[in-house]
């Protein structure tokens, strides 16, 4: 069973670095892609949902190497 930490990590922490959402999958590694943080501002700014993004407005939040936990 998960007990809050994937090798040494918090979920806490894994989230805080990805902008507060992480999407964990047990058995799998927790892979950070995106500053979701800076994505939801965006989106707040312009007044739309992320599902709304522009692909274009999407890419310019994910990282160039995804951080990778395993």
């Amino acid at each position: 069973m998960f007990d809050d930490k994937h090798n040494g990590l918090t979920l806490d922490e894994a989230a805080e670095q990805a902008g507060g959402y992480v999407d964990y999958k047990p058995g799998k590694p927790l892979v950070i892609d995106a500053d979701y943080r800076a994505m939801s501002k965006y989106c707040a700014k312009k007044g739309i949902k992320p599902m709304d993004l522009t692909e274009d407005e999407y890419n310019m939040f994910l990282y160039e190497e995804p951080l990778v936990y395993s």
